[in-house]
């Protein structure tokens, strides 16, 4: 009884507006109080959901996506996907989520992404005719790619909590983003025609020698995704220690290759990357306790017995999986999903048959629409705000964006190997 009425305290601190990380928190203490667990169990559970390894690479690539932010590499990543795909129709849309992925294969966080790319793209595009529900929309869209593709944060805190080989995690979900990527940029090719946006400003080719001038430029920032997943995939650094090399490598091509920041401004960068590092320990280590007190009640094992009364087929489970998170996500942050319910959902899919790595990737996928979805998303009330635009106005757009990533969970579904190949030819 007293875990639902936590639940119920949860669902009602966020809509009244609270912040996740405060709405599990003050649910758990009220947990506490009704209860004869000591006040003491907070701290000490606090304290041991953020003592790991594993999650060190957190802040690690938020830094790095800070130093590339404030060190010329993301403009330069989006001056080169503008001078490759720019003249394509929906060009800027193209270039959007081009620069998007590359972005997402260093930060691993999907709000330094949103943020960084759609502070430059979103107004250049509502200038260049675009629609701005269109807009929000799709930067939101693409900012989901980043904890999905590796280096991701949201598959680092899966893994470490679910003892599931976050490299493995990483190469993975490698494919499944990349398809992710290629399906939104299809439907922008067909949501930016004549017809349905007719006062888009279309854009030149930009010749060899542009190219090869914005490539030049933007090589030293594509080098370092491939320096980290390279590293990962060939077992030669682990995701945490993928994340120091990636600090260091941004830090030594913003301030002396680029020259995009000084040494005086770092107390800055630090700042900036730690404020989002403190939300995202607190939401772990607020929602480690969560769930603690949800299993102290028994509650995983109430569900899954109800689960496995309900249906014995594997793929019947997962489309209750599908449809539970998806619903979830409207409401809830993911990484406050992935901690609570995570080792749930895992530990019923493995008894349900499914492979970890499988499950986890498209686990992940799931939990990310909902970063875009509202009321809660996150990604799309901060491109809302860059183009100034309300997110129920972008329910539209935002259907079809979402249809893209469930496309690619149904092809994962229909064809394991598109997740499985890749950890099993590199990792074993």
């Amino acid at each position: 009884m007293e875990a639902i009425y936590m639940l119920l305290l949860l669902f009602l601190f966020l809509t009244i507006g609270i912040p996740i990380a405060f709405s599990i928190g003050l649910s758990v203490l009220a947990m506490l109080l009704m209860t004869d667990v000591p006040v003491l169990i907070f701290a000490q559970r606090a304290a041991n959901a953020a003592d790991s390894f594993a999650l060190l690479a957190i802040p690690l690539f938020v830094l790095a996506g800070e130093l590339m932010n404030h060190g010329g590499l993301t403009s330069r990543l989006v001056g080169f996907a503008q001078a490759l795909i720019g003249h394509v129709r929906g060009g800027l849309g193209q270039t959007g989520v081009f620069a998007s992925l590359i972005f997402a294969n260093v930060s691993g966080s999907a709000v330094a992404d949103t943020t960084a790319i759609g502070s430059v793209l979103v107004p250049s595009m509502i200038d260049k005719g675009y629609k701005p529900t269109f807009v929000a929309s799709l930067q939101a869209s693409a900012g989901c790619l980043a904890p999905i593709v590796p280096p991701s944060i949201l598959l680092i805190l899966y893994g470490s909590i679910v003892n599931v080989s976050i490299g493995a995690l990483f190469l993975g979900a490698f494919i499944p983003g990349y398809l992710i990527a290629l399906g939104l940029m299809v439907a922008v090719y067909f949501l930016t025609s004549p017809k349905r946006q007719p006062n888009i400003v279309r854009e030149r080719f930009a010749g060899g020698v542009a190219i090869k001038k914005a490539t030049r430029e933007a090589l030293p920032a594509l080098a370092m995704p491939l320096i980290i997943i390279g590293g990962i995939a060939g077992g030669i650094f682990t995701a945490t220690e993928a994340g120091s090399i990636a600090v260091v490598y941004a830090f030594l091509v913003g301030r002396f290759y680029y020259r995009g920041f000084k040494i005086r401004d770092l107390p800055q960068i630090l700042i900036a990357s730690a404020g989002v590092t403190v939300m995202v320990m607190a939401i772990i280590a607020f929602a480690a306790i969560f769930g603690w007190l949800l299993a102290w009640q028994n509650v995983p094992e109430v569900v899954g017995a109800w689960i496995q009364s309900f249906t014995t087929s594997s793929y019947v489970y997962l489309a209750l999986v599908i449809g539970f998170v998806l619903l979830l996500g409207t409401v809830m942050e993911v990484l406050a999903i992935a901690t609570i319910f995570g080792p749930l959902l895992h530990t019923l899919a493995i008894g349900y048959g499914f492979d970890p790595i499988f499950f986890g990737v498209i686990l992940a996928i799931i939990m990310q629409i909902g970063g875009a979805t509202p009321p809660v998303g996150v990604l799309l009330n901060i491109t809302c705000g860059l183009a100034g635009v309300t997110p129920g106005r972008c329910l539209g757009y935002m259907g079809i964006f979402v249809g893209v990533y469930l496309f690619v969970v149904l092809l994962a579904i229909l064809f394991p190997p598109l997740v499985t190949f890749l950890p099993r030819m590199m990792l074993g």
